[in-house]
C-alpha cells in the first residue's frame, strides 16, 4: 500500500519529526492486521511439478490448482455419497438430446484475479475462457495427459486436432460443431454419443477455464503464473521447495452447504460448528512445503511447524496411533484423526513395449503372471504400510460407482511355488549355471524397478520386489527416481517395472480402467496395453449408464486384465490425517484434493502452541 505524502513548509527538521508520528500512528494499526492474518502451514508428500491446469496431473499441482482456478462444477463438501453441484455454472446440465448434449451457463460476474497481462482492466470469465480451455488440452503443442478426456467424444474435436496436425497449425479461432459458444455466458457442447460420465469431467480442476492472453501472455512459463477465478492466488513459488497462497481479493465468496450434511458425523458437526453461515475463505494464507523425506514431514508436525499432516506415513502409524487409538501424547495435545480409505490404487506397471517383461504371447504372459505370484503383497501390507491398506483385485477401489466386491483373482495371489513351475515350464531356467534364471533363448538378463525417491516406503516396495524375485531365481536392481522424473519415464515407456499410484478424479469405474485403454498410451495408459477386445468393451461400457449391463462389461474387462497380466495389483490404502487442535472444520473430501477453502484457523491459539 501506498503511504499518502506529507507536504512539509520550510523546516526540513519537521521532517524526521512528522515521519516518526505518522509512522507511530501506523504500528498499531500494522501490527493488528498481523495479529488478524489467518496464515495455514502443512506439507506434501512430493514435490509439484507446476500449475498450468491443462499440462498437469500430479495430484499435488492438481491439488494447488484446485485453489486457484474454479471448475464449471464441484462436489458439495459434506455430502455422503458424493453429489456433484455447480460452481460458477448456474447449474448442472442435464443430457439432452438423447444424452448428447451438455450446456453450460456460467454466472455472470465472475472476474479473474489481477494480473499485469490485463494491464489493470478487470477480465470477466466468458465462455469462450471454456472453449479455450477444451482446445488446449487437444493442441498437440501442450501434450496434455488428460488429453484423453477428450478424445473420441465430442463431434468434430477429433477431426479438428488431425486437421492440425497434418497443417502444423492449431487454429484457436476455427470453429467446431460440437463446441458451441451459444452468447457471452453460454457454451454447448455436442457428443457423438451418449457418455454418461461426461459431467463428471467438468468438475476437475484441471478442466477449468483459462483466460487466452494469460496463457499467450507467459507462454514461455505457463507454470509458474496461474491466473484463475479461485479463491486464492499464487503468492510465491520456489519449486520444489515452496508454495505460498494468498485469498485472492477479487474472489467472490462462496459459503458452506448444509443441506446433506450427517448429523450422526462430528467431523460434519464441528464444520457446520466453524463454518456455516460465514463467507468462506477464512484462512488468509496457505504455505506447503513439498517433503518428500517421510521423517521430516512427519516431524515438522510433530514440532508444530505444521498445522495438520495429510497421508502420514505408515512408519510412524504405531507411534502415535497405536492399536487404532491416539497415543497419549496425542490426547493431550488434543490432536484429532481423520481415518480415509482413499479412493485409490496402487499397482506396479509393466511395460509391455520392453522385450524382456512386454509381449502378448503365452510365454511372455506366463513370465508376468509368474513375477506376480512370486511377489509378496502381504508382507507390504502388514509390514511395509502397517496394517493400513486392502490389497487390491482389480483396478477399482471400493467406494466408486461400478466396484465389483465379489471379484478375486488368484492369479494375483503370493504362490512362489506356482511362479517357478510356470518359469520352469516356458524356458526361463538357469542355463549358464549361475545361479540365476537366462531368457528362453538363454541369454542372461536382469530387470530394473522405477520408484520415487526420498519416500521410505517406495524404497521398501522396491526391495521387497528384489527380495521375492531372487528367491525364484531372477535377478532385480531398484532404481530411484525424482517424482517428476518418474513420471516422464513412465509416460514415454522408459521403464520395465514401476510402481506408482492413481487416485479417483471421479467416482466411476472408468477413471481408473482407463489406464489400460490402449488409445491411452503415452497419456495415461503407463504399461501401455493394447488389446483390442478390452478397448471395445471400454468404449462400449462409455455408452451405458450404471446398470447390471454395464457391470458384465467392467466383469469382463477385469478378466482380461487378469489374464493379461499388465499391472501387479497393489493395495487400495488406508490414510491416517492429523490434525492439531487450532485448524477448525477439517473434513477430507473423497475426491477433492485439498480442504483450505473449507478450513478457519484460530490464530490466537495456533500462536500459543507456537510457544510452547
Amino acid at each position: 500500500m501506498r503511504l499518502p505524502e506529507i507536504r512539509i513548509w520550510q523546516s526540513r527538521l519537521l521532517g524526521p519529526l512528522f515521519a516518526a508520528l505518522a509512522l507511530s500512528a501506523l504500528q498499531p494499526a500494522m501490527h493488528a492486521h498481523a495479529a488478524q492474518q489467518k496464515t495455514l502451514k502443512m506439507a506434501f508428500r512430493a514435490a509439484e511439478t507446476g500449475f498450468d491446469p491443462q499440462r498437469i496431473e500430479d495430484r499435488y499441482s492438481v491439488g494447488i490448482c484446485e485453489n486457484i482456478f474454479d471448475s464449471l462444477l464441484t462436489y458439495d463438501w459434506l455430502a455422503r455419497p458424493v453429489k456433484v453441484v455447480p460452481q460458477i455454472v448456474e447449474t448442472v446440465p442435464i443430457g439432452e438430446e438423447g444424452g448428447t448434449r451438455f450446456t453450460f451457463r456460467i454466472k455472470p460476474g465472475i472476474y479473474f484475479s489481477d494480473d499485469p497481462i490485463f494491464k489493470g482492466v478487470r477480465r470477466e470469465l466468458v465462455a469462450k475462457d471454456m472453449e479455450y480451455a477444451i482446445k488446449r488440452f487437444r493442441d498437440p503443442a501442450n501434450r496434455s495427459p488428460y488429453s484423453w478426456l477428450f478424445e473420441d467424444r465430442i463431434v468434430g474435436l477429433d477431426e479438428f486436432v488431425a486437421a492440425a496436425k497434418k497443417s502444423g497449425k492449431f487454429d484457436y479461432e476455427a470453429p467446431i460443431e460440437g463446441v458451441k459458444v451459444l452468447d457471452k455466458y453460454t457454451i454447448s457442447f455436442k457428443l457423438r454419443e451418449p457418455d454418461y460420465n461426461f459431467i463428471y469431467f467438468f468438475t476437475l480442476p484441471i478442466v477449468v477455464p483459462v483466460a487466452r492472453e494469460a496463457i499467450e501472455g507467459y507462454a514461455n512459463d505457463t507454470m509458474a503464473h496461474p491466473v484463475g477465478t479461485g479463491p486464492y492466488i499464487l503468492k510465491e513459488w520456489v519449486r520444489r521447495s515452496k508454495i505460498v497462497l494468498e485469498k485472492n481479493p477479487n474472489y467472490r465468496g462462496h459459503t458452506l452447504n448444509t443441506q446433506y450434511a450427517n448429523p450422526a458425523d462430528p467431523w460434519d458437526t464441528d464444520a457446520i460448528k466453524y463454518l456455516a453461515g460465514k463467507k468462506l475463505p477464512l484462512i488468509d494464507r496457505i504455505e506447503v512445503s513439498p517433503i518428500e523425506e517421510e521423517q521430516p514431514r512427519f516431524l515438522a508436525f510433530m514440532n508444530r511447524e505444521h498445522d495438520y499432516i495429510e497421508e502420514t506415513p505408515f512408519a510412524f502409524i504405531q507411534e502415535i496411533l497405536p492399536s487404532g487409538k491416539l497415543s497419549p501424547e496425542m490426547q493431550k495435545r488434543n490432536v484429532s484423526v481423520f481415518r480415509e480409505e482413499a479412493p485409490e490404487v496402487t499397482y506396479d506397471a509393466f511395460n509391455l513395449d520392453d522385450p524382456v517383461v512386454g509381449g502378448y504371447k503365452p510365454e511372455n504372459v506366463a513370465f508376468r503372471r509368474a513375477l506376480i505370484l512370486a511377489h509378496d503383497r502381504q508382507q507390504e501390507v502388514t509390514i511395509i504400510r502397517r496394517g493400513q491398506a486392502i490389497a487390491a483385485q482389480s483396478p477399482v477401489p471400493p467406494g466408486l460407482i461400478g466396484y465389483d466386491p465379489m471379484f478375486h483373482s488368484i492369479e494375483q495371489e503370493f504362490n512362489p511355488a506356482r511362479a517357478k513351475a510356470l518359469l520352469d515350464m516356458f524356458g526361463y531356467v538357469d542355463k549358464d549355471g549361475d545361479g540365476w534364471r537366462d531368457l528362453p533363448d538363454g541369454k542372461p538378463f536382469r530387470l530394473t524397478y522405477k520408484y520415487r525417491a526420498n519416500e521410505d516406503t517406495a524404497r521398501q516396495q522396491a526391495e521387497l520386489w528384489a527380495k521375492c524375485l531372487a528367491a525364484v531365481g531372477i535377478r532385480m536392481e531398484a532404481i530411484s527416481v525424482q517424482f517428476a522424473d518418474l513420471l516422464k519415464d513412465r509416460k514415454v515407456g522408459k521403464f520395465q517395472v514401476s510402481g506408482i499410484a492413481w487416485t479417483a478424479d471421479y467416482p466411476d469405474a472408468q477413471n481408473f480402467l482407463q489406464l489400460l485403454y490402449g488409445p491411452n498410451t503415452n497419456i495415461s495408459n503407463d504399461a501401455r496395453f493394447k488389446w483390442p477386445e478390452y478397448d471395445r468393451l471400454f468404449t462400449q461400457a462409455l455408452k451405458l449408464p450404471d446398470s447390471p449391463e454395464r457391470s458384465k462389461l467392467y466383469h469382463e474387462m477385469n478378466r482380461i486384465l487378469v489374464a493379461f497380466a499388465p499391472w501387479r495389483y497393489g493395495v487400495h490404502r488406508i490414510f491416517n490425517h492429523f490434525i492439531n487442535p487450532w485448524v477448525l472444520g477439517y473434513k477430507k473430501h473423497p475426491i477433492l484434493f485439498t480442504s483450505f477453502k473449507y478450513m478457519d484457523i484460530d490464530a490466537a491459539a495456533q500462536k500459543a502452541a507456537m510457544q510452547q
